[in-house]
């Protein structure tokens, strides 16, 4: 029983390193740039390279992480390259992730096309779909797409609302699984690979996800749900730098590409 512990342990550390080392490795082979513009707002990041690079990010919710700023982290940031800001992917603090996230986007762009979002309706009718933190814009969605959702988040109450420390058992439930970069900070998506592996379909969503499918799909997941502008992203950014939320926004559309090893 021992061996068989530490034979798993062992296991999930490397699928913990593999993946963020994939991550890293495919960094270190793109150009760098000087960062020219990074904003941090309420529901989303964005960052423009002198280059002409430019991503939007994923700040995690400040009801689950009050949003504190350090210092050291702050500094940080400002005097960081393109490249050095992409290495914090790895990082659990929400500063640290919502620039690395949107350094990410604008190193690895999605390449037009993928599906639209209501393309995905029918594939989950009618099934269960553990749904990990709530998104005041897309649940009723999914409820009117005919889902029969389980969300895990410790600030919404409801009939159909978990906490989130019961996300695994969630999992193992379900036929379908949705999640969002804060899955990658706080490691769920990690701990959970083995039962993504053998569900229908696991979808993340972004913002801030790099274009490396086959990272992602060495871990369970299938779809990636990524947000992509409509035109030069000014307007997006002024969004995003104003506070908004990136849903319902009509500069911005949503695609979803398949995560492919």
């Amino acid at each position: 029983m021992v061996a068989i512990a530490k034979y798993k342990y062992a296991k999930r550390i490397g699928t913990v390193l593999g993946f963020f080392d994939d991550v890293a490795e495919s960094v270190r082979r793109m150009p760098d740039s000087a960062v020219e513009r990074l904003v941090l707002g309420w529901h989303a990041s964005s960052l423009v390279a002198s280059d002409g690079r430019w991503g939007i990010g994923f700040v995690p919710a400040s009801l689950k992480e009050p949003h504190t700023a350090r210092a050291v982290h702050t500094n940080g940031l400002l005097d960081g390259s393109l490249l050095q800001l992409a290495e914090l992917f790895v990082s659990p603090f929400p500063q640290e992730f919502a620039a690395a996230t949107a350094a990410c986007a604008a190193l690895f762009p999605f390449p037009d096309g993928g599906f639209r979002m209501d393309s995905i309706m029918p594939c989950a009718r009618g099934d269960r779909v553990a749904v990990l933190g709530y998104e005041r814009d897309l649940i009723p969605l999914m409820r009117d797409w005919g889902w029969r959702l389980a969300v895990f988040d410790d600030f919404r109450h409801g009939p159909d609302c978990f906490p989130q420390k019961d996300f695994v058992d969630g999992v193992r439930g379900a036929e379908w699984v949705w999640l969002t970069p804060d899955a990658i900070r706080d490691r769920w998506l990690i701990s959970t690979a083995d039962a993504l592996r053998e569900k229908k379909g696991c979808f993340i969503q972004g913002p801030g996800l790099p274009c490396l499918p086959g990272a992602f799909a060495s871990l369970g997941v299938t779809r990636l749900v990524i947000p992509r502008a409509t035109d030069d992203g000014e307007g997006v950014r002024a969004h995003i730098a104003a506070g908004g939320t990136l849903w319902l926004l009509p500069d911005l559309e949503w695609r979803v590409h398949l995560a492919q090893a």
